[in-house]
């Protein structure tokens, strides 16, 4: 199994992963580094078939992100660690969550639903298209980051790429809510109030069945508004936090 390319922060007795959203890669989490390094070991990868970490097949799938997850915890030496994804990212996290328990402390879901309905996905799709990205000026920074998967104009199939594993005629992320009444560690939700592409309805849906679950709802907040990096120290902070707490009275 593939080992995704990742960069390491921090000595602290407990682990932390930070998965990126599609189209990203680990440098998105780059806010956060400096205050989640000073207390865990922060591991950073690029997900397969985004930034440095090649896709051989062209084929993303969100099982293939998981297990590239596991193969780099197996490298580190890494028994189990906490887990915080973002939108793509957090869809691996709910499938490590599911089908690796025993390798996950606790989870993060960051601007994610647990499954692709229709007219989430046709959302999904509006972002597959460069000019969305075009629009918030990014198309610049997306082409020098994902240059090492094919030239300048890779970043194009990066997203469409993401797009593809997130369909649901086929994608791996389709949940039923009663598999998370099953997860016997802690959650903490992460949604902002308006996200078409990750509907405050289902963060609650989710919510009300993981049985030690927190929700933190982001306002006035879409998709690409809720970012961590415009957050970035209340985003940090709440990581903390959640962490931190021993049990669920606390």
């Amino acid at each position: 199994m593939m080992i995704p390319y990742d960069q390491t922060y921090g000595s602290g007795a407990q682990s932390l992963v930070l998965l990126h959203s599609g189209g990203m890669a680990g440098e998105e989490w780059q806010p956060q580094i400096a205050a989640l390094s000073k207390r865990y070991r922060l591991l950073v990868p690029d997900l397969p078939g985004h930034g440095k970490t090649l896709l051989p097949d062209d084929q993303l799938s969100i099982g293939k992100l998981a297990a590239a997850v596991i193969a780099m915890l197996d490298a580190e030496g890494i028994a189990s660690a906490h887990i915080c994804g973002s939108s793509m990212g957090a869809a691996t996290a709910m499938y490590l969550s599911l089908h690796y328990p025993e390798r996950v402390e606790k989870a993060v879901f960051y601007r994610i639903s647990y499954q692709k309905t229709g007219g989430t996905y046709e959302q999904t799709r509006l972002m597959a298209d460069p000019a969305y990205w075009q629009r918030f000026g990014l198309q610049a920074w997306l082409s020098k980051l994902h240059e090492p998967q094919g030239g300048v104009e890779a970043w194009r199939r990066v997203i469409e790429r993401v797009s593809e594993a997130l369909n649901p005629a086929h994608s791996e992320h389709s949940h039923r809510l009663e598999d998370f009444a099953r997860l016997d560690k802690s959650v903490l939700i992460i949604t902002g109030d308006r996200d078409p592409v990750s509907p405050l309805a289902d963060a609650l849906d989710l919510y009300r069945v993981i049985p030690n679950c927190g929700l933190w709802v982001m306002p006035f907040a879409s998709h690409i508004t809720a970012s961590n990096t415009w957050r970035s120290e209340a985003f940090a902070e709440e990581i903390i936090r959640f962490l931190a707490r021993e049990d669920k009275s606390s």
